[in-house]
This record gives C-alpha cells, structure tokens and sequence, in this order.
C-alpha cells in the first residue's frame, strides 16, 4: 500500500486544477444564475442549458477530487488517529453525496422545470421552483459545507498533531475549512451568495491541494517510511 505514495502528489495537483476550472466556470455562468427575477432566472438557465450543465458537473468532479484528497490524508497522516480520521472521511462522504446530489438535479431537473415554467408559467409552478430552489440551497450552503466544514477542522487537528507534517499547511488548512465554515453561516443571511461562496471555497482549495502535493513529496524525499506509520 505504500505504493500511493508515487501517485498522490499527482492526484492532488490534478484536483488543485480541476477545482481551479469549477471556480472559473461558477464565475463565468452560475453567478448570473442567482439573480434577477424568477422570470430571468429560468430564463438564463434556458438560454444556457450546456454552460450551466458543465459549470455543476465540474463542481460536482471538484468534490469528488477532493473526496479522493482526504481519502490519501487518512494514509497520510499519523496512523494513531486513523479511527478519527475514517470517522471524518465518513463526515466529508456524507456532505459530499449531498453535494453531488444537489448538482445532479441542477444539471437535469431544473432545466426542464425551467423550461415547463416558460412555456406554463402559472403561480402554482412559480412556487414549485421557488420552494425546489430553497431546498437545494440549504442542501448545498448549509448541510454540506457544515460537513466539510467539521470533517476538514479534524484533519487540520491530526495534521497539528502529525510530527513529520508542516504546522504551515496546518495553518492554511484552518483557514481554509473556516471559511467554509463561515460561508454556510452567511448563506443563511442571503441566498444569492451561494455561487459566490462556493466559487471561494473551491478556489481556496486550490493552494491547498498544491501544498499538500508538495507537503508529500517533501516527506516522501526526507523518510521513505515516514508517511507510513502503520
């Protein structure tokens, strides 16, 4: 099993630049998405069925990358807290399928409601999508960046605890799942901050996947047995 030394370094960087694309795509096209009435709203989602339907698949490879990243820190770090670490894996699968959830149905519901909402657009309707977008927004802004959020503060605690592992990515670690942390408080405040808090967030896991790769090789160089520990 030692063997996923060679190959991490390479699976974090890979993630550091698909979340990178997903931060550009959120930006481009799902920020717009938000704003405006419901009326411009499905009406963007209409004129831009394939943009849009790119820009949540790659938020949705963006965590499944990252899902990859913890699984090799749950290797990676000190073996002596490794049932805590599996319990957070657990924590962050968790938020992740939700997050994979609410993106699959952005991809493939809400383009055909928005449609039916154009060519129907009845009160009745109207209130079903506002009622379908309050959910998804609290599946994505609240349920799964609290999980992220928790799961990401115990390995940051692991890797302050982890001797061969650098305190300055420990550090940056903290801030990063902080903000997380923060922006599923602040969606509660406003909901049209949603693409933008998630746009932040994946763009802050970019410098973080790159030191991590970096926090390996290092370690791989100086110990090739340190990484190893169980």
């Amino acid at each position: 099993m030692k063997g996923y030394r060679i190959w991490a370094p390479w699976w974090m960087r890979a993630t550091a630049a698909v979340n990178l694309a997903a931060v550009i795509l959120t930006l481009m096209f799902l920020t717009g998405k938000g704003t405006g009435s419901l009326g411009e709203r499905m009406m963007y989602i209409h004129a831009n069925k394939t943009v849009v339907f790119w820009s949540w698949g790659s938020n949705l490879l963006a965590v499944l990358a990252l899902t990859g990243v913890f699984a090799v820190l749950t290797r990676v770090l000190d073996s002596g807290y490794r049932p805590v670490l599996q319990m957070a894996l657990l924590i962050w699968i968790i938020g992740a399928m939700a997050w994979m959830l609410h993106d699959i149905i952005q991809m493939t519901f809400m383009p055909a409601l928005s449609q039916m909402f154009l060519e129907v657009p009845t009160e009745r309707m109207a209130g079903y999508i506002i009622q379908w977008e309050a959910l998804l927004g609290k599946l994505l802004g609240v349920f799964s960046c609290s999980c992220f959020a928790v799961s990401g503060y115990i390995y940051t605690a692991v890797m302050y605890r982890t001797d061969h592992f650098s305190n300055r990515v420990a550090l940056y670690s903290l801030a990063v799942w902080s903000f997380v942390l923060l922006s599923s408080l602040a969606f509660r405040w406003s909901e049209n901050l949603l693409p933008w808090l998630t746009a932040c967030s994946l763009l802050l896991t970019v410098p973080w996947s790159w030191f991590l790769a970096k926090e390996i090789i290092r370690n791989r160089k100086e110990s090739p047995v340190a990484t190893e520990k169980g």
